[in-house]
Parts: C-alpha cells; structure tokens; sequence
C-alpha cells in the first residue's frame, strides 16, 4: 500500500508549489497522516470484445505472483486537476499483497506524497520507466525497448469508471490495460499456377505505410495523462518479411483501414513495385470464420498475413489472437548453472538471496543474473570462461542482494571452479579498502545504526545515501564506540526517518563530515543522545520530534568528555522541555566544548530551558565559543528580545562573540570569518547548492 506520509519540510513545499495562496501562517496549517492502499486490479486479464468474440490474453495460474516474486517494478505517475502540472513521475512500486476480498488484485507498495489542501490529482502506473516531465511515455515500436507496456489509472473498483483523488478521498484502485499491440507479420506464398521449382517463388516482402495519412502509427510520444499519440515518427515500415512470423509492436490510431490504399512503398525479393501496384487496398479480412473489417485496436495481438503470388499482393489477412506478455511459472524449464558464493570470515554469505555479476571485457559489460537456491546461487547462464572456472580475459564484480535491498555494489569476484569468491567484502558488507570499511549503500548504513559499530574500526561513507532504497526500519539502540570513528566524507543522507535518540545512543568515538539532508527524527537529538566523543562538521537539516525532556539540534547531552565543533542544526526541534539549537544540556566545563556551531531551526518555545545553542550547562569559561543563532528561533516571548545562548546562563560560559543574529548577518563575510577563526581544521562557506546557509567543509 502507498504510505502517504506528510512530512513538515514536504508540507512547506507541497503548499507553496500546488496548494492556493493562504494569509494564514504556514505552521498554523494541519497535517495528518493516512495509509491508502492503491489496490491493483487485471495487470494480465486483458479482454476486449470484437464483434461478440473476446480476445482473451489470460494466462496460467496467478500471474501477479510471478511479478511480486520476482520483484518486477512499476513507476507511478501523477498530474494535478483541473490546472494539469506533474506532480511526480517515475515514483518506484511494486507488486504487494494478495487482495484476498478482490479477486485478481494486488496492492501496490511504494511511498509517494498525496498533494494537501484537497487538490485533485490524476494517478497512472506503468511499466518502463522513460517518461518525461510532460507526462509522456517515448514509445519505440519494432524494437525491444518499450514493447510490454501496462499503463493504468485511477479508478472505481469495478475497474470501469476513471477518478481523480486527492488527500482526503485518495485514489484506491488503479485498472491495468496494454497500451501497445503486437501484430506478428509473415507472408504465406500463393501457389496458384502450379511452379514446384522453389526459386520461381517469392521469399520476402517489404513495404512501406503513409504516415501523412495517419492510419498507422510506428514510433510516438505517448501522453499518459490525456491519452495522445502526437510526434509520430512518419512513414511506417514492415521490413524483411519472410515466412518466419517477425514481431512489431504498434501504437494504432484504431482506424478502420478496409477500403484505404495506404501503402506508399513495395519490394518484393528485388522487385520494386510500380505505381498501379501501389493501389492495392485493404479489404473485408477474416477473423475466425467471421469478416470483420480491418482495425487495429490498442492492447490486442494479431497475426498479419500478407499472401502473395509472384510479384503481387493478393489478399492481406488479419487474425486476432491471444497475447501472453509472461508465463504464468517462474521456472526456467532446464538446469541452471549453480555456483557457491564465498564472502570471507567478515560477511556470512547465507544472507544474500540475489547478485548480479558484471563480466567486463572489450568495453562492454555483460549482466548475469542469480538467486539464491539452498546453499547456491543458481545463474541461467554464465559466461564461459566462468563456468570452466578460470578468467582468461576481462573482470568480474557483483552487486549483492539481501531481502532488505541492495546490500553491496561493485564488488570483486575471483572465480575458482564453482565458487565465486567475493574479494575485500567486510563487516555488514561493507568493501574494505586499507584500514577503511567503506558505506556505499543505505543497507549498509542501516545495519551499522541498528546492529553497532566496532571499536578503533574507521568508516567511510564514498557516496550520498538515500535512505528510501532499504526496508530496513531504524531505531536508535547501539552506542557508537570509543575509537571508531564515522567519517561522512561530504556526502548526504537522505530521507532519515529514524526513531529514537539520534544516530547512536552515546558516541565515544569520532562523527564527522556529513549532511543528514532530509527526514524525519523521532526521538530527542540528530546524531546522539549523549556525546562523550567528537562531533565536527556535521550539518543536520531533518525535523526533530522530542517526547520530552532534554533536546539539541545535534546531541541530546554533551557529556564531560564531549565536544562539537563547526556543527550547523537547520532542523526544527518540536518538544523538549530542555532544549538547546546544538545541545539541550553540557556537561563540559572546558572552553570551546562548544565551538563555532549555527542554529537557525525553530526550537521549542513552551520549554522550560530554552538557549540558542544550549538549554541548560555547567558553569565554565567561554564554554560556547563563537557560535550563533537565527533571530526569533530561541525567543520565548514574542514581544522581548530575551534570547540567551544557554538557557540557564551561567556566568561567563559565553564568550563575546556569540548573539543570535539576522539571517543576512549570519550569511555574512564577517560571520563566516569569525565562524573559521576557531573552526579549524574545518572550513565554512556559502554552497547554495547544498545548504543556503554557511556549512563546514573540509581545507582545501
């Protein structure tokens, strides 16, 4: 089912983007959160009726079952009503449950946002994924890249009535139908005078349809949302036909063709047909026993025939007949190539149920695809210099699949015999490189939150994470240990709904270098409950949703041991009863404990200790050093200036520089010297890209 979850940071953009201007504030605006389920209903039972006879392309069994084992994804696309913007395309779902009240439906499992405010909105799903921002499916006939499109759209439940929806009576039911029709070509001789030398006869035909006259339309944009065919390509071609059936896949415009001389171009063997050839026209054609006339209609199959004597066509012959787009079993039908998969002493090998291997040779990459079967990983086929267990030329890597999603990308593989052998492959699955345990995918992140890191063990995150691309659920319960250290490297972490008290329940270690860009934090702090380690240059931009007690934008407590440094919190912090912008209490007395950090989230205002950087601390000299806060986010009475950097405000634990300041200021070249004068070994600048405030970056 489609989690339709509203988020505080979506709302903002969803209103300002689709929603009709309002003099009410933002914040005063109600969210809610609702589970729709988006039910499919006849992804494979295509019927149609033609002249009382039904074309039926039902196949065997139950073929959703297929799709949902084999993880087949569809994309969903949705424009707004009546002003027509898309609202969002190429959304990933797939098949989910078994409707077990309506027979032949499955839900759809995905997240997506629903538009706020009542705003209507037409949702379709489809299979493929090249659709462009005006809602248009590129469709490629004759060739294999678009030839088995299912394109569907809201509907009622008997599946006849097209609907919008919107957030409070959503969309429940999306219909399925082909889009595309397949038409099997061959030519079939007409022996009528009687030749039995074989080469007097005939062995292929090509020929050519008038495009200007629109009958039939070969290559096109298809417009899922209002249904158009525009952009055809122009004249359309059956090439090479012989007595072999040859496959085209055709968007028809449905005319009836009976009675049109349409045909623009004829080559018979080497004989190219003259005018008076060209007039032929198509005629009453036999479906069955019945004639019907000539149509093409969306979503069927046919089996063209064009029956020819000599040098000339005598009758063209249409027949309609099942299409079957994908058995109804998942067997392959014969052995298949089984090879053990070895991870090394780090990784238990047991946990992957699918890799793809990548053979690289001569500049091209070849994809094998294997699941798992017992104790093998069970492959169609492999390439050859596999299956006698050497490599004589090229290389081999991997990426790993667990249920949880992709667990590791790229990796090495060393064939030997029946095993592959994975190289460098470490702790969750992470590749090792030196002393590095590298994060390349969120699963692997996801299990370092949920499962624990190991101490004096450094990780590195190489590229950004989405946090969408795993099914694993996070929830705060591991410590992060004394000398380890989690370096971020730049990157970003997106989509972070996690519950629970940050990252890790306690960091003794290192935290450093990376942006939580997006999500959504149930729990009192971003990256931890307690810091006793190092936390530098991390930049936290998700909302915080504290219960109660104490809250920071970073860490919830900053522990005797802790420090943060170059930290910048842009998240709104929505409870806590002592809350700060960085931290909500600090037990460090040092100086700079707390040093050269921003807050420009929203904090608590009804919290008993409220402080822009920190809600209550020990007592200490110039404990927060050089930091800042936006204007108004630490003030608990609108009507006074009474914003305090600590919200207990012990003596002297401030130094002079720290103020909350207007946004302009904080944007500053002034600010930002300041800010990098004991911001060392971090950097801050202005990168609009990906902050539009000032965040800490590595020396140059």
């Amino acid at each position: 089912m489609l989690k339709l979850l509203y988020k505080y940071t979506a709302a903002l953009l969803l209103l300002g983007m689709i929603v009709s201007c309002s003099s009410d504030p933002l914040v005063e605006q109600p969210l809610t959160e609702s589970d729709v389920p988006v039910q499919l209903s006849g992804v494979l039972t295509r019927a149609s009726q033609l002249d009382g006879k039904t074309g039926q392309v039902i196949t065997e069994g139950y073929p959703l079952e297929a799709y949902q084992s084999d993880g087949v994804k569809f994309y969903l696309a949705a424009r707004t009503t009546p002003d027509p913007k898309t609202y969002f395309s190429n959304q990933e779902i797939t098949i989910g449950k078994k409707n077990d009240t309506d027979k032949g439906m499955n839900k759809l499992d995905g997240n997506v946002y629903y538009p706020l405010g009542k705003q209507d909105i037409n949702l379709f799903a489809y299979t493929g994924n090249n659709i462009d921002t005006d809602g248009k499916i590129i469709l490629n006939a004759g060739t294999g890249l678009a030839h088995d499109y299912l394109l569907g759209k809201g509907t009622s439940k008997d599946g006849k009535t097209a609907m919008s929806g919107n957030s409070e009576t959503p969309i429940e039911f999306v219909t399925f139908e082909h889009l595309m029709t397949r038409v099997d070509v061959n030519i079939e001789i007409n022996n009528t005078h009687g030749e039995e030398v074989e080469e007097t006869q005939p062995k292929k035909i090509s020929m050519t349809f008038d495009g200007a006259k629109g009958y039939i339309v070969g290559k096109a944009d298809y417009n899922i949302f209002d249904g158009t065919i525009s952009n055809p390509s122009g004249d359309f071609a059956f090439n090479e036909i012989t007595k072999d059936p040859k496959t085209y896949y055709l968007v028809p415009t449905g005319q009836n063709l009976t009675g049109q001389a349409i045909i623009k171009s004829l080559k018979i063997d080497d004989y190219l047909a003259l005018p008076d050839d060209l007039k032929f026209k198509f005629s009453k054609v036999v479906n069955g026993s019945d004639q019907v006339d000539f149509e093409l209609n969306p979503g069927l199959a046919y089996d063209l025939t064009f029956k020819i004597n000599r040098l000339k066509i005598m009758e063209i012959k249409l027949t309609l007949k099942d299409w079957i787009p994908k058995s109804g079993s998942t067997e392959w039908g014969y052995k298949p190539k089984s090879m053990t998969l070895n991870s090394g002493t780090e990784y238990d090998a047991s946990e992957i149920t699918k890799m793809v291997l990548k053979y690289t040779h001569g500049g091209q990459v070849y994809q094998y695809i294997g699941e798992k079967k017992g104790d093998k990983i069970d492959f169609v086929t492999l390439p050859e210099t596999l299956t006698a267990g050497t490599l004589t030329a090229g290389t081999l890597t991997a990426d790993l699949y667990t249920t949880d999603g992709l667990l590791s990308d790229d990796v090495t593989i060393e064939p030997s015999g029946t095993n592959l052998n994975v190289l460098n492959l470490g702790q969750y699955g992470m590749k090792k490189n030196g002393d590095r345990y590298e994060i390349s995918t969120p699963l692997q992140l996801a299990l370092l939150i949920n499962k624990g890191a190991t101490a004096d063990r450094k990780y590195r995150i190489v590229n950004s994470l989405d946090m969408t691309n795993t099914s694993v659920k996070l929830k705060t319960s591991k410590a992060f240990p004394a000398g380890a250290e989690l370096d971020g490297n730049g990157q970003d972490i997106l989509h972070l709904d996690i519950t629970g008290n940050g990252l890790f329940t306690e960091n003794s270690g290192t935290l450093k270098n990376f942006r939580i860009a997006s999500g959504l934090i149930k729990g009192n702090a971003s990256i931890c409950e307690t810091n006793n380690g190092k936390i530098e240059a991390v930049v936290n931009q998700a909302d915080i949703q504290p219960v109660d007690g104490i809250a920071g934008g970073i860490a919830g407590t900053n522990g005797g041991n802790g420090t943060i440094l170059a930290t910048v919190n842009t998240g709104n912090l929505l409870g806590g009863t002592t809350v700060g912008g960085i931290a909500g209490h600090n037990e460090n007395a040092s100086a700079g404990a707390i040093a050269a950090c921003l807050n420009v989230g929203q904090l608590n205002k009804a919290a008993t200790n409220l402080g822009g950087i920190i809600g209550t601390s020990v007592a200490g000299t110039s404990i927060v050093n050089t930091c800042y806060w936006l204007t108004g986010t630490a003030r608990k009475n609108q009507g006074a200036s009474n914003e305090l950097a600590i919200g207990n405000n012990p003596a002297n634990a401030t130094d002079i520089n720290s103020a909350d300041l207007a946004a302009s200021s904080i944007r500053s070249t002034e600010v930002i010297t300041k800010l990098n004068g004991v911001s060392s070994p971090w950097v801050f600048k202005l990168e609009a890209v990906r902050s539009s405030w000032p965040i800490a970056t590595t020396q140059p």
